[in-house]
């Protein structure tokens, strides 16, 4: 009897060491085929997936890139995490070394690629249009395309200011350092720029702005001359001062931005001939503001003509190192320009 027991625990001993091994063999292939065959140190792999995959799609395409080992195994995975049909797409860029469960849980979640997109204070709708063009993240002909439609600022200005302007939005796509995902439009790209400007452009701004009788238009262009006069912060409210006291007495502005913009250049030195053109944002020419702004400037411009320096100059010229000589008489002001400028 006492030998019969004993084979028989003998048995059960086997019994549970086979139901180990098998368990920790089992575990041994669910561990292997969800770890991803990429080891962790390698270099981390982008996958675009497209709007409308289903998880096998999603499953094959990771498999073909050879971050997942089996994609019948990533299905069955999903549909444990409640994730089958749940799965984002857009672009990401998966690391090595993941187990399928994490790359699910990251598609779930939506954790894109994202591309920073850094629009530089004092540029122009083209300008804009271009650095999108060349980072690949929009096209140039169809963000300039877009930029023509006056109802995407509707909200803050009146479409009868924006008549003789060639991009309505020019001046309201505020300069900063966006997150874009890769398929993100140009159009959206676009509101996310204006969304900018009108949480930057404060209610308490421009109840301001109304305070020295500028719209918010009115801002935004006189802004935008300041953005492209001023070089060095502690001028800017200086030179909002000075444009500002001469639309106070109808002088002319005559700012050399306005012409180039005019001329449809981004930068450089007018020649006496320049200042003939005939356009409203010749500022040599017609009174008063031009159309609209010429540029897309900072918050630093916006807040100096809000805030413009308590001075009476109504003139300015370069030093060539990046400050101004201002002059409250023409006279001194030829005086500052011989000294100058040389002429």
């Amino acid at each position: 009897m006492a030998g019969l027991r004993g084979q028989h625990k003998k048995y059960i001993g086997l019994g549970i060491a086979v139901v180990v091994a098998l368990c920790v063999g089992a575990c041994a292939a669910i561990f292997y085929v969800s770890s991803c065959p990429l080891p962790a140190n390698s270099e981390p792999v982008i996958v675009r997936i497209a709007p409308g995959s289903s998880t096998k799609d999603i499953a094959e395409l990771l498999n073909k890139e050879g971050l997942v080992r089996n994609p019948d195994w990533f299905r069955i995975v999903a549909r444990l995490m409640r994730a089958d049909g749940e799965l984002k797409a857009g672009e990401y860029q998966i690391e090595g070394g993941l187990f399928v469960w994490d790359i699910i849980q990251d598609l779930v979640e939506g954790k894109v690629l994202y591309h920073p997109l850094t629009v530089p204070e004092g540029l122009c709708v083209e300008e804009i249009a271009e650095i999108l063009d060349t980072q690949g993240i929009g096209d140039k002909e169809v963000f300039l395309e877009i930029a023509k439609n006056p109802d995407l600022v509707a909200d803050f200005v009146s479409l009868d200011e924006l008549e003789e302007t060639m991009y309505p939005v020019e001046g309201y796509l505020f300069p900063d350092t966006y997150l874009i995902e890769r398929d993100t439009s140009e159009k959206e790209i676009m509101l996310m720029m204006i969304k900018r400007f009108s949480e930057v452009f404060t209610p308490e701004l421009r109840e301001k702005a109304e305070e020295q009788g500028l719209s918010v238009h009115n801002a935004a262009t006189l802004a935008s001359i300041v953005e492209k006069e001023a070089v060095v912060d502690e001028e800017r409210p200086i030179i909002a001062a000075v444009y500002l006291n001469r639309l106070r007495i109808g002088m002319k502005l005559d700012a050399d931005p306005t012409v180039l913009y005019a001329l449809g250049k981004y930068s450089g030195t007018l020649l006496w001939k320049d200042l003939e053109i005939d356009s409203p944002f010749n500022t040599y020419i017609y009174p008063g503001l031009p159309p609209g702004p010429i540029c897309n400037f900072g918050k630093a411009s916006l807040e100096a003509v809000l805030n413009p320096a308590d001075v009476d100059y109504l003139y300015f010229v370069s030093k060539n190192d990046g400050t101004h000589a201002f002059a409250r008489t023409f006279t001194e002001h030829q005086e500052n320009v011989l000294i100058y400028q040389g002429e």
